[in-house]
């Protein structure tokens, strides 16, 4: 096994004692295709992990490739819930995990506010767009089967691809990615039990697009039926998008909707 991995089990194992995971269900691969097949087997209170992941999915079957070993690729296995609800409780936590592990590495709390979400599953960077992870959710039955992967270290971005890592967002902040794995499973087992409302009021007030111009795709996810555009009034992220559209304010159901684009930060005016 990699060396920087030699203790990752061990790590893990002690941090998961400590939560609502399993320390005898935690797996630490060198190099596997999906970390989520080995948590689905594995079950409630599973953690599983990979060095690099090679054929690794996201939502709507998109590839998620961590084969590099400069990112964070972790599946868990949870008790079920709603899937949208359980989408934002890991959303929400992992935001609070990649904040909290640049402030411990020398970043101000103004830079690890850099990391925002964007509806429904993406980690960005606020103010420059580019996105920092994403996070899958596979409920059966009685289990929730979560997929969260992380760029945490800087590298080439594949063409087409508009990729930060953690360690671009605050310099010289540097952090592990055994140090984040274990912030993960505190923030995720610390959300897992937060009111649905609560969850929804933080993702809510951390959604990167919202005040901003965005393009809304309206029906099927691959490819939409519709599109409006506008500026991002308001996000109820289990409810709907409100969008002041050239022809008025329009609502639009959550689950018929997706942000096709949006505008960050920085290419924005300013108010006059």
């Amino acid at each position: 096994m990699d060396e920087e991995l030699e203790d990752w089990a061990d790590r893990l194992e002690a941090t998961a004692a400590s939560t609502r995971f399993d320390p005898t269900r935690v797996r630490v691969f060198a190099a596997c295709e999906s970390t989520q097949e080995p948590a689905r087997d594995l079950g409630i209170g599973s953690v599983v992990t990979t060095g690099r992941q090679t054929a690794g999915r996201g939502r709507l079957g998109r590839v998620w490739v961590e084969d590099r070993g400069t990112g964070i690729a972790l599946s868990l296995g949870l008790p079920a819930m709603a899937s949208d609800r359980a989408c934002i409780a890991v959303a929400v936590a992992s935001m609070e995990a990649v904040r909290g592990v640049l402030v411990d590495h020398g970043a101000t709390r103004e830079e690890a506010a850099r990391v925002g979400l964007k509806f429904p599953n993406d980690l960005v960077d606020r103010r420059k767009g580019g996105k920092i992870g994403g996070i899958l959710v596979e409920v059966s039955g009685e289990l929730a089967v979560v997929g969260i992967g992380i760029n945490v270290s800087t590298r080439e971005w594949p063409a087409g691809i508009r990729g930060v890592s953690v360690d671009e967002l605050a310099p010289p902040a540097a952090p592990s990615r055994i140090g984040l794995l274990e912030r993960l499973l505190v923030e995720i087992d610390r959300a897992w039990s937060l009111p649905a409302e609560e969850l929804d009021a933080v993702f809510a007030a951390n959604h990167a697009p919202t005040g901003g111009r965005v393009d809304i795709g309206i029906g099927d996810e691959d490819e939409p039926s519709d599109t409006i555009s506008g500026r991002l009034i308001e996000l109820d992220p289990r409810r709907g998008l409100q969008v002041e559209a050239d022809h008025g304010r329009v609502v639009v159901p959550v689950d018929r909707a997706r942000i096709l684009s949006w505008t960050p930060g920085d290419l924005r005016s300013s108010p006059t």
